[in-house]
């Protein structure tokens, strides 16, 4: 199972494309709200990193 399987990862140059996406979500073509599926408040961002990661690794 898995033979010949390449994985690749890296960080991308989110530098580049965060000013266009935030124009892009200025300007109402983007509404990034369409794909969010969880909310937490700032004040809880710890914890919603936490749960996160706690999510991803199960699978």
């Amino acid at each position: 199972m898995n033979t010949n399987l390449t994985l690749r990862m890296g960080n991308c140059n989110h530098r580049n494309y965060i000013p266009r996406l935030v124009e892009l979500v200025r300007s109402g073509q983007a509404v990034p709200t369409a794909i969010v599926i969880e909310r937490e408040p700032l004040s809880d961002a710890i914890g919603g990193y936490k749960q996160f990661d706690k999510d991803s690794r199960a699978g």
